[in-house]
Order: C-alpha cells, then structure tokens, then sequence
C-alpha cells in the first residue's frame, strides 16, 4: 500500500483505516485518536477496539478522546479487547466551551486509557490530568474538530519514548502526527478524507525533525 507522504518519521495513509492496519503487524506503542463525537459515528470505536489490539506491542496504550455520553458505550466496546486503567482529564476550563441542551457547559474531556495485557511497571507516577495550553482547538483553522497540539503533546510525552511508533488511525488535520515527530518519535497517520491528508501532510512537511539537542 503507497503511502500518501512519507518522511523520515511520518507516514501518511490515505485510506480506511479497516484496510491499512492489519498490514502493520504487531509493532505499534502507541494508539493516541481523537474521533468524531455525534452518536452517528459510534463505529468508529468499533474499528478502535476490533483493529488495534492486534497490532499493539504487548504493554503498548491506547487513548481516545470520547463524549461524557460515550463512556460506557466505548467501554462496552472494548470490553475483552484492551484492559481499561484509567480516564484522563483534558482541562479546557479557560477560553469558549460547548453548551449542551441538557444544562451543561463541557469545561473538560475525558480521555479513555485502554493497555494491551498489562501496563509496564517502574514508569514511576503519571497525572490523571493536564491543562489545553493553546488556542487552536477553539479556533478550528485546519479542521472543524480540530484539537490543539498541547492535548497529544502529554499522552505522547508521558506514555512512549524516543524512537516509538504513535499510530492515529482517525488522524483528522494531523495534530499527533505533527506532534510525534516534534518529540522524536516515529508516526502513522490515516484518514479516509483527502483533504485531511494534505493538511496533514503539510503540517508534517513543515515541521522540523526532531534533536536531542534542541
């Protein structure tokens, strides 16, 4: 399969990510996905749970964003594919926030953590919570569910290291892509849309490879 850009850490997929990832074999450490959140795209969880156990190293996460509705439908989902541990929260409480029509103002995300067998041990603590530091994810330029790049920076960070392969099998714009090759690792990008691929593409194009001596 041909990938639609490719540098020395990036790789882009143009396609459904149903058909690239039984091609990756057993090799990624790090799942990091943000899917729509209206109810008519559920399925996409569906293809989270059934396509990526199988292509996770053993102690390898995964982590997606979800609705406050979906929590128990995306557990339910996962339920003897990934070991659930823990749910982060993404703290958006400065700037604009969604109203939603039954009286609530969403100031946070949560962030399911899902493992493959177990957690690797002697990682030392990590925070259940970090803060949306930028502005991006409200102004939406290159994508109407656009994130800022602070939300993949901590998961990416926190749980793989320099030379790790992060997958985002719903990759939108591209922000984890671009992140991951900013903290050093190596990245796999899909979407289904075009348009997602050049932005992204883009976004990978410019920016610089990662060094241990910056």
């Amino acid at each position: 399969m041909k990938p639609y850009y490719q540098d020395e850490s990036v790789t882009i997929y143009h396609e459904d990510c149903r058909d690239v990832l039984p091609q990756l074999a057993e090799t990624v450490d790090l799942v990091l996905t943000d899917p729509p959140y209206p109810r008519e795209f559920d399925y996409t969880y569906d293809y989270l749970a059934d396509y990526c156990p199988p292509i996770m190293r053993r102690g390898a996460s995964l982590l997606c964003i979800v609705g406050h509705y979906a929590i128990p439908v995306v557990l339910a989902k996962f339920d003897g594919k990934l070991k659930y541990r823990w749910v982060f929260c993404m703290n958006q409480f400065d700037g604009t926030h969604a109203r939603m029509a039954m009286g609530i103002e969403v100031m946070w995300k949560p962030m399911l953590w899902f493992v493959k067998d177990a957690y690797p041990q002697g990682r030392g603590f990590i925070r259940d919570g970090f803060c949306i530091t930028g502005r991006e994810g409200q102004h939406k330029d290159l994508h109407k569910w656009q994130q800022d790049t602070s939300w993949a920076h901590f998961p990416i960070e926190k749980l793989s290291q320099i030379g790790d392969i992060v997958l985002d099998p719903l990759m939108g714009s591209g922000t984890a892509v671009q992140v991951a090759k900013t903290l050093g690792r190596r990245s796999i990008g899909v979407d289904v849309d075009e348009q997602c691929c050049e932005v992204a593409a883009n976004r990978a194009a410019q920016t610089a490879p990662f060094s241990a001596f910056r």
